[in-house]
């Protein structure tokens, strides 16, 4: 079994994470969903995005240096699920990180060139699921088509799915203007699927 370590947006971390970390557990693997704002939770919509965008601006720093915190005390394989800016944060480990042996990248993620090039490089091997719907606006395709093409070029195992609408957070059922129901059902399913390779 893995530790899967699952790191929110920037819309918190929401109802639907420690929902899905349940989720998880029950499955029989350890998940640890941690809280990187510190308790600030925001809606969906205009006004939740642009003041969690706000938040991210003034907390990101500090928020990025409490994932590695988190990832640090954990033990045994780990497998990282990040959403949107939780994505970046996971694809990050993914790269750098020995311990982390598959990533799913939600709603974000991509190999970017200048000034947002991380300077990471996908390591061979490390299996890798991106989840996105199809008009997401949040998501940056050709970024992330790189970043897929890279790491099966490395020879790993991808998965590239994607969802139809637009919903950016299209699994949280709390998010009525983004939530998909078949597209939720499927995507838990798929995250299922990608963990029993690690049972």
């Amino acid at each position: 079994m893995a530790t899967v370590l699952l790191l929110h947006s920037a819309l918190g971390r929401r109802p639907a994470i420690t929902g899905l970390a349940e989720t998880i557990r029950s499955l029989g693997h350890e998940a640890v969903a941690p809280d990187l704002f510190e308790g600030a939770v925001f809606d969906g919509g205009t006004d939740g995005y642009a003041a969690a965008m706000a938040h991210l601006e003034a907390d990101g720093e500090a928020a990025a240096s409490r994932v590695t915190q988190v990832y640090a005390a954990l033990t045994g394989p780990v497998v990282v699920l990040g959403f949107s800016w939780g994505a970046g944060q996971a694809q990050r480990l993914a790269e750098t990180e020995p311990g982390v042996v598959g990533a799913l990248l939600v709603g974000g993620g991509g190999r970017y060139g200048g000034t947002w090039d991380d300077g990471g490089r996908w390591r061979p091997g490390i299996p890798l699921a991106v989840h996105h719907a199809i008009a997401d606006e949040w998501v940056d395709a050709d970024p992330l088509a790189a970043l897929v093409r890279e790491a099966a070029t490395n020879g790993s195992d991808v998965s590239d799915y994607v969802y139809p609408g637009s919903g950016h957070l299209f699994m949280d059922p709390e998010l009525t203007t983004e939530f998909d129901a078949e597209g939720a059902e499927l995507f838990a399913a798929r995250v299922q699927g990608f963990l029993s390779r690690f049972a």
